[in-house]
């Protein structure tokens, strides 16, 4: 099973070399998916998509195709947990903030009804935010870094291959 999904997503990867010639816009593009998948504006990931590669001029599939594969049903419930708890242990372990300290006067009423649809006796919208956003930065920025040489040799290689089949 593993070694079919690993050659759907190699092929889906040599499909994205054969349309975009540019490492650099496609290993972009998959860090913004990846920052936008993790990113704790919920229900605004999809129109993310779209503004981000518009305003940055990324290739939508792959952004799209990211941001999807990453945050999905199955992993929303952990990506926004640690995004919550590194958030808490930065905003109130870290620099001993409280939630009443951070808050504007109408989160107050979001984080009474976190605690009473969810159970969690002390939410903090702003943990949620300020820790989902800078693990968003951190992941986008590696996985930036990580998939930009994986691009380049997807390229050089499909580049080969048409060298070698114009050649026959």
């Amino acid at each position: 099973m593993f070694s079919s999904v690993r050659k759907r997503a190699f092929q889906f990867l040599k499909d994205l070399a054969l349309k975009e010639k540019s490492p650099n816009k496609l290993a972009l593009s998959f860090a913004m998916g990846v920052y936008i998948a993790i990113c704790p504006f919920l229900f605004l990931h999809t129109l993310m998509i779209f503004v981000f590669a518009w305003l940055f001029r990324l290739n939508t599939a792959v952004t799209f195709a990211t941001g999807y594969v990453v945050n999905n049903p199955f992993s929303m419930v952990p990506i926004f947990a640690t995004d919550y708890a590194f958030g808490y242990w930065l905003l109130h372990k870290v620099f001993n903030f409280t939630t009443h300290e951070l808050n504007p006067f109408w989160i107050t009423y979001i984080n009474e009804a976190i605690n009473q649809k969810i159970g969690i006796p002390d939410a903090c919208f702003w943990s949620f935010m300020v820790g989902g956003n800078i693990i968003a930065i951190v992941a986008g920025v590696a996985s930036y870094f990580i998939m930009k040489p994986a691009f380049k040799r997807i390229i050089r290689q499909v580049d080969i291959r048409r060298k070698l089949a114009k050649n026959k």
